[in-house]
């Protein structure tokens, strides 16, 4: 499991700032970063990282049963 944290990037010469969130999965990354976009401002451009795509959920515990004789 990837540990989870936020990279930010500023541009000297633009003043662009971008924000990188790793290790986070499905949508659970607009939360995590919600605090600086209202900080920072406008949103500008918004990419999806094949991390969107996963499910959130993860597997702790498997159940074994013989329902079917």
């Amino acid at each position: 499991m990837q540990k989870k944290k936020i990279v930010l990037k500023f541009s000297l010469s633009t003043g662009e700032t971008k924000i990188e969130a790793v290790g986070f999965k499905g949508k659970s990354c607009l939360k995590a970063t919600e605090f600086l976009e209202k900080t920072l401002g406008e949103t500008t451009d918004f990419q999806k990282k094949a991390e969107w795509f996963q499910d959130t959920l993860e597997q702790v515990g498997t159940i074994t049963t013989d329902l079917c004789f």
